[in-house]
């Protein structure tokens, strides 16, 4: 599972209210980086069919040792993104079990153009090309896992740093402004 870290912020001599710069931080990650960080989750999965497509939630947790967000798949499909993102599908054999026949669009090997790369983005238009083949057995060679996960997290790193570091600082100027009255 890929992680996100963030250094260490001195407070300058200052001995604040730890629980304020807390409290700051938390209101931060509510107010910006939650929504921030599952809009890059919901970018991955927009051009996905409607029926198909995992909703997210976000969890953080704050001690004083770290500080995580933790964003996990919810609804019926959140399988899917299991299979898609972290474990893939391994090679299969497929057999008719209802129709006669299976169907499909197939010019050999390599007709066959993912929407997405294994380095987190968008390539291709995700369909096959060619005359439509029929056959009762098909050896599908399957997928590696799109590691969705690790990507998001090598984008968002930066702004992440930004803004924790930010949510401290405010935290600690708030915390000080406080003390002197």
């Amino acid at each position: 599972m890929p992680h996100i870290y963030t250094r260490t912020i001195r407070s300058r001599g200052l001995r604040p209210d730890w629980n304020q710069v807390i409290k700051t931080v938390d209101e931060e990650f509510d107010k910006r980086i939650k929504p921030d960080l599952l809009s890059y989750f919901n970018r991955i999965v927009a051009l996905w069919r409607e029926k198909d497509r995992p909703g997210f939630k976000a969890m953080k947790r704050i001690t004083k040792e770290h500080i995580k967000m933790y964003v996990y798949p919810t609804g019926p499909n959140k399988k899917i993104w299991k299979w898609v993102s972290i474990t893939g599908c391994k090679a299969r054999t497929i057999t008719v079990r209802v129709a006669k026949w299976l169907r499909f669009r197939w010019a050999g090997p390599g007709s066959y153009k993912a929407r997405t790369t294994k380095s987190g983005g968008y390539k291709g238009p995700g369909y096959a090309v060619g005359p439509l083949v029929r056959a009762k057995v098909v050896d599908w060679p399957g997928f590696d896992p799109r590691n969705f996960e690790a990507h998001i997290a090598r984008w968002y790193r930066p702004k992440f740093y930004r803004y924790v570091e930010n949510a401290f600082k405010r935290g600690i100027y708030r915390a000080k402004a406080r003390a002197k009255r």
